[in-house]
């Protein structure tokens, strides 16, 4: 099986980069929105890895367990994993409680080889 090198998943990621640098990430608990974010842009890409800028805390719309979340920028949409560790996007908590604040610890997407 072929596999992509470092200069072409970086390219890929440069081009989710372009895409997405001011999308909408949602939160979500099924579907059920739980908080919503919009994005300042990410870093530069490393072995097919692109990190965003930090991100802006937001008030939690409704009670839930985060179970999933969306990146949206014009009428592209990108499924994400929420949790704790592991996931593409980090959380402190998963437990979602209305009125309270969200915050990402961070957001990563990797371009596999």
């Amino acid at each position: 099986m072929a596999t992509g090198n470092t200069a072409a998943r970086n390219a890929r990621a440069e081009d989710f980069s372009t895409d997405f640098a001011t999308a909408t990430l949602v939160i979500l608990a099924g579907g059920t929105t739980l908080a919503t974010h919009t994005l300042a842009g990410f870093g530069a890409a490393a072995t097919g890895v692109i990190t965003a800028s930090a991100i802006a805390t937001a008030t939690i719309a409704a009670t839930g367990t985060a179970n999933s979340a969306t990146l949206t920028a014009g009428t592209s949409v990108y499924t994400l994993t929420v949790g704790t560790s592991g996931t593409d996007v980090i959380v402190n908590s998963t437990a979602y409680v209305s009125g309270g604040t969200s915050t990402i610890n961070s957001l990563a997407v990797t371009f596999p080889a």
